[in-house]
């Protein structure tokens, strides 16, 4: 199986440059964006997993653009905001307080609107539905999934990852509501997530 591992390395020794202006952060935050194969996957994802989803793509994209910016300390910049979230996917209550701003969020240099800030921008479209128990919470993985491929040089590697990792997933940490039973047509829909298990970083290593 290939690991998480064999992923940040390959990130850390790639000589590719990564495409990224205005138009890919307008690309990867656009709220409609679909994307039918994807959704098939991750809407078996159980409930809390859509956190650790969420945050593990949230580390391989910070890993990921790094080295464009050394002068940004990842692990002061977001490790306790990463911990934060982890939490989350033991109780979404962990996020209710949560603060998504961020000093590099919005202008690094020449460019504006850093991948940073598309991952933390969806994130936080996330987090809304995710602390009210909403069912559309798992569309939101699309955006970052097609943002954190996008930022990894060898797709093939990160299709390969990503698609044993969320059959994995899907398998300990299964969606227990059916979409059929639900009014889609309503977007107040809630699911009780209190029985679920929370969800452990060590599955997606």
């Amino acid at each position: 199986m290939t690991s998480l591992t064999n992923l940040i390395s390959d990130l850390s020794n790639s000589q590719n440059e990564i495409q990224w202006d205005d138009d890919y952060h307008s690309k990867f935050t656009d709220l409609f964006i679909t994307n039918d194969r994807l959704f098939n996957i991750l809407e078996k994802v159980g409930y809390k997993a859509v956190m650790g989803v969420a945050v593990t793509l949230t580390e391989l994209i910070q890993l990921g653009w790094n080295k464009y910016f050394p002068h940004i300390d990842i692990n002061e910049e977001f490790g306790p905001k990463n911990l934060s979230l982890w939490a989350a996917a033991i109780d979404p209550l962990y996020l209710k307080s949560f603060e998504f701003e961020c000093e590099y969020f919005d202008e690094v240099g020449d460019i504006i609107f850093t991948p940073y800030a598309a991952n933390w921008e969806v994130l936080y479209f996330l987090a809304e539905k995710y602390i009210k128990n909403s069912f559309t919470t798992h569309r939101y993985l699309i955006n970052l999934s097609m943002l954190a491929r996008h930022l990894t040089p060898n797709k093939k590697l990160f299709d390969k990852w990503f698609t044993e990792t969320m059959r994995k997933t899907a398998e300990i940490f299964p969606c227990t509501y059916d979409y059929d039973d639900l009014d889609l047509n309503d977007i107040y829909a809630k699911y009780d997530c209190s029985g679920d298990a929370p969800c452990p970083a060590r599955i997606f290593l």
